[in-house]
């Protein structure tokens, strides 16, 4: 919970993002419409240090959120958002983008509890599967949902009943695509972010071939004091569902 004495809302802007790069501003119901502190939210993470890397502004964002609207009803609260980062992790260890490497819970789980995504029983061990990560995302009744754009199914992935897809469907608020080259929305903040994310990529493991940190991929902005940045795809609930349909059975 060490955020709430670092971060407050005025920390972060949000950005319309489009199809000719143009950013526009829009407030924080563009990027979260309608949020809510019981929101439930997930991030599907292939490899440990790129789900660091893009999403850790977003939770760091929405963890503000949450907050906020704890601090307006008391200066006085022990709580933590409901955020699961849902990791793939085998035998030979989590998967990184450089290899797998054999990890201790709490070093599996480090760079998430600097996001505040805590306790423990917030990092979720899954199969690296398409199917595998949809299924703890219906376990853990996900409400808004980060995942890797080239993250597809497969024809021929494990098909779950009907059911599950259309409760999923109902459950599902707002669906972002990290690591997208079609982004519809942007984060900005202030050098105070960007310190806990570095402090949250510091913890990840070394691995030889493994990813640089970015610390932006956006154009640069008029204002100085938001200087670092990332961009999402927000995409309909139904659109991802039809995408991760080879997943399900067909409907009887």
């Amino acid at each position: 919970m060490h955020t709430t004495k670092v971060l407050r809302s005025v920390d972060f802007r949000y950005e319309h993002v489009a199809n000719n790069g143009q950013h526009t501003p829009v407030d924080f119901a563009a990027f979260c419409p309608q949020y809510h502190v019981q929101d439930r939210i997930g991030v599907v993470v292939p490899r440990l240090d790129t789900g660091v890397y893009e999403t850790g502004y977003a939770l760091l964002a929405l963890t503000t959120a949450f907050y906020d609207v704890l601090r307006q009803h008391t200066a006085s609260f022990f709580d933590y958002p409901h955020h699961f980062a849902f990791l793939d992790v085998n035998e030979d260890g989590v998967a990184t983008h450089g290899q797998r490497v054999h990890l201790a819970l709490e070093a599996l789980g480090g760079p998430w509890g600097a996001l505040d995504v805590w306790p423990e029983s917030n990092w979720i061990l899954a199969s690296g599967t398409v199917a595998g990560m949809l299924k703890k995302v219906f376990d853990w009744q996900i409400n808004r949902l980060f995942w890797p754009e080239d993250f597809l199914p497969s024809p021929g992935a494990a098909a779950f009943p009907d059911y599950v897809r259309k409760i999923l469907r109902s459950r599902l608020k707002t669906v972002y695509y990290y690591n997208t080259a079609h982004p519809t929305l942007g984060i900005r903040v202030t050098p105070s972010v960007e310190e806990l994310l570095q402090r949250s990529i510091a913890r990840l493991p070394e691995v030889p071939g493994g990813t640089t940190p970015v610390a932006s991929d956006m154009t640069p902005g008029l204002d100085t004091s938001f200087p670092y940045g990332r961009c999402y795809r927000q995409v309909p609930v139904q659109d991802f569902m039809t995408t991760m349909q080879p997943c399900f059975a067909e409907a009887a």
